[in-house]
């Protein structure tokens, strides 16, 4: 039987995450354990494991490792990349219909030899690595935290075969069709219509796109709480989710949990999430 939501998790992520993400980890957790939407079939939980150091290697450059090999977050944030990987290994092998990764470092600012703003390694482009090991091919990314994704559009910027629609609380969009990127700025302090309406054309944009799996960079410090350029309320991100598991249908959908550090938006828009992932959200 296919699950419909698997979530990978692991306590050291409320441990040992960056200091500005973690303390929201365990919070979201425990709430989204308290709702009843885990009930051990439709939607597990699965401890995270660290990714193959290989394949982080192989994404980044020989520098940027030595300069992460001290660094006190790099166990953390290669156990952060490896939760990414489990949960989207599930999802390409049919064991599950879609995914949640926590996370306790984010990863969507760290380029093939850099990175900033509490990223490490690059979650997602060594997942992308590891996937296509497996023989996929062609991806979408949907970056909805409100910094701009610079570190992924490293990885991808000239790869068609990775359609990566990148929200930013910046002004202008820049459209590169031949390469699949679209940076879409909403401005400061973007209201949930603005957003929601946003998101729904871009992902028409998409809609001729053949993917294979899609994944959600999926920031909460857009939430008019948290630290981020956007002010959106908490009823954006079960219309978000709602949006986008429409969009994507039947194929894969991997949400992977990147900025945000108000724990009372954690605790609730997580497992808001989770609920529309699950089908369990009320029509």
């Amino acid at each position: 039987m296919v699950m419909k939501v698997a979530i990978t998790y692991h306590e050291d992520f409320g441990k040992y995450g960056f200091s500005v993400l973690r303390d929201r980890i365990r919070p979201s957790y425990e709430a989204l354990m308290k709702t009843g939407i885990v009930d051990g079939v439709d939607v597990q939980v699965f401890k995270a494991a660290p990714a193959p150091l290989k394949l982080v290697e192989a994404a980044h450059t020989e520098a940027h490792m030595q300069n992460m090999l001290h660094d006190p977050y790099r166990e953390v944030a290669i156990l952060s990349a490896g939760s990414v990987m489990m949960a989207s290994e599930m999802v390409a092998k049919g064991e599950a219909k879609s995914a949640f990764a926590f996370t306790g470092t984010a990863g969507h600012h760290a380029s093939r030899g850099s990175c900033w703003g509490f990223c490490y390694f690059n979650d997602v482009a060594i997942t992308i690595s590891r996937l296509r090991e497996m023989g996929l091919e062609r991806f979408l990314i949907i970056d909805v935290d409100p910094h701009f994704g610079d570190g992924t559009r490293d990885f991808f910027k000239d790869d068609p075969n990775v359609f990566h629609i990148n929200f930013h609380s910046g002004s202008g969009e820049q459209y590169d069709p031949a390469n699949n990127n679209y940076d879409i700025g909403l401005g400061f302090g973007a209201d949930n219509e603005r957003f929601l309406t946003a998101l729904k054309n871009s992902l028409e944009l998409a809609k001729d796109f053949d993917f294979q799996i899609a994944f959600v960079i999926f920031g909460h410090d857009s939430h008019q709480d948290d630290y981020g350029g956007f002010d959106l309320t908490f009823d954006a991100y079960p219309r978000m989710a709602q949006i986008i598991k429409q969009a994507v249908g039947e194929k894969g959908l991997v949400f992977v949990l990147s900025g945000g550090s108000s724990i009372h938006v954690g605790e609730q828009a997580i497992p808001d999430v989770i609920r529309v992932l699950a089908g369990r959200w009320p029509n």
